[in-house]
């Protein structure tokens, strides 16, 4: 497939990649909704496999780029979507920001010990990652990275005791009369928990099951070919332009394959689901990670050791990103300067100054 791109014009190969860019886009919302109703039908939500359900449902885009990658060893790019995935989707987080109501920021309402632990464990996930970078191509475990190994047994660990923790989520507040007043103030909206209680979405109600499923299924499938042809031109794309196929797989394939989030994640602020929209977040950066002992598997070797210095950069970036956030969930900012929290501008120079430092190393 890649030779069939490389005789193409690059303007027909940009047409194709963007016509499956907004096939992910709306495949990833319709997998978000259906996702929903199947949660609220067999009462998934709470158990540990329909939590694996759900993340691996929200993430297929990402899944089927690496698939495609890590089929013709196009590591870069596998390495540059996860990673550079990380830091993109925190971004997303700044116009999460800008879309909340009234006078007080996003991290303002949301903020809670809960949130601060999710943040953390998708921090510890991509420092294990970070790690993995070091390890030497010839010390595998079955053609694995240990790392990638590593990512998924904390991942499965932490998810159980995430998921125990939301049963009784506890607010961040301390007993100072300004504090209890600023509590009164917070409108975090729905958490995990109480996804179930929400009625089928909309478009499924009156629908069956069967009817839902096959929805599914068809959104995964037309998921799966769009991110087979992202990888193949977004490859394309890089080599004629004479970018990259990392940078551009963690700056513009990143993008398109979060468009799904971005959706969803405006549609749970609208709502006043503010806990939601940013735990969404977190919760599929840490997933993310674990998406590389498939790459490991199918590529049959250990693909985190074959990091380069930027990728290495865009690891850290995402770290120090999630630990602003990790912060501000403590001490929340309570003034918003252009629709924006200070937290929200940290990000944005941070995500600059990141990709600044990228392309200088990238030389």
């Amino acid at each position: 497939m890649g030779s069939l791109f490389e005789q193409q014009s690059l303007l027909v190969i940009w047409v194709i990649f963007l016509v499956a860019g907004l096939a992910t886009w709306f495949t990833g919302i319709t997998l978000a909704k259906v996702t929903d109703t199947l949660d609220t039908r067999w009462k998934i939500g709470d158990a540990l496999g329909g939590l694996v359900l759900l993340g691996i449902a929200g993430s297929l885009p990402e899944i089927a780029v690496v698939w495609s990658a890590a089929v013709n060893h196009h590591f870069p790019v596998i390495i540059g979507n996860l990673i550079g995935g990380l830091s993109i989707q925190t971004l997303i987080i700044v116009i999460f920001d800008l879309a909340v109501k009234g006078k007080r920021p996003l991290s303002f309402h949301a903020g809670s010990r809960l949130l601060l632990f999710e943040t953390l464990f998708a921090v510890v996930i991509t420092a294990l990652a970070l790690g993995g970078m070091f390890i030497p191509k010839e010390t595998t475990i079955f053609q694995m990275n240990p790392a990638s190994i590593a990512i998924v047994l904390v991942w499965f660990g932490g998810l159980f005791m995430i998921n125990k923790a939301r049963t009784n989520p506890v607010n961040v507040a301390s007993a100072d009369e300004q504090a209890l007043e600023r509590e009164k103030e917070r409108k975090p909206g729905r958490h995990h928990r109480h996804r179930r209680a929400v009625e089928n979405h909309p478009f499924y109600v009156g629908k069956s099951t069967l009817y839902v499923i096959l929805i599914f299924v068809f959104a995964c499938v037309v998921t799966l070919i769009a991110g087979v042809l992202l990888e193949e031109t977004g490859n394309a794309i890089a080599d004629k332009m004479n970018i990259g196929s990392g940078l551009f797989a963690a700056t513009v394939i990143s993008l398109i394959t979060s468009l799904p989030e971005i959706s969803t994640g405006l549609e749970s602020i609208f709502m006043g689901d503010h806990h939601l929209a940013i735990s969404d977040i977190m919760g599929g950066n840490a997933f993310m990670l674990v998406i590389f002992i498939m790459a490991d598997l199918v590529a049959k070797q250990p693909v985190l050791s074959f990091s380069q210095h930027t990728d290495m950069l865009l690891t850290v970036l995402a770290i120090v990103m999630m630990g602003v956030y990790m912060f501000s969930f403590v001490r929340p900012p309570q003034i918003r300067y252009l629709r924006l929290g200070w937290d929200s501008f940290c990000q944005i120079i941070l995500y600059i100054a990141g990709m600044f430092g990228f392309t200088m190393i990238n030389k």
